[in-house]
């Protein structure tokens, strides 16, 4: 079953970073939020980490966003435990 997650973003960052903060999701993007580039590199960038597709719900011209990760809660779950150790 799909999952929908909320997050924020930084774009023009030195590096692309997942953290938390505040207890949510907070994405780090090395492109700049123009012409779609950063809304591209987070749903590539999250595609790897998740192993599955994702897609922007609600947020593509703000830093809030709401996706959706066609993959299961456990296998996001699971993928940001080893991705933020």
């Amino acid at each position: 079953m799909p999952v929908q997650l909320e997050i924020s973003v930084v774009p023009n960052s030195r590096a692309f970073a997942i953290g938390r903060k505040d207890g949510k999701l907070k994405v780090w993007l090395t492109e700049e939020a123009e012409r779609g580039k950063a809304n591209s590199e987070l749903v590539t960038e999250l595609s790897k980490v998740f192993g599955c597709g994702v897609r922007i719900l609600r947020g593509a011209t703000g830093r809030r966003k709401t996706l959706l990760a066609d993959c299961d809660e456990k296998a996001v779950e699971t993928a940001l435990a080893r991705f933020l150790k």
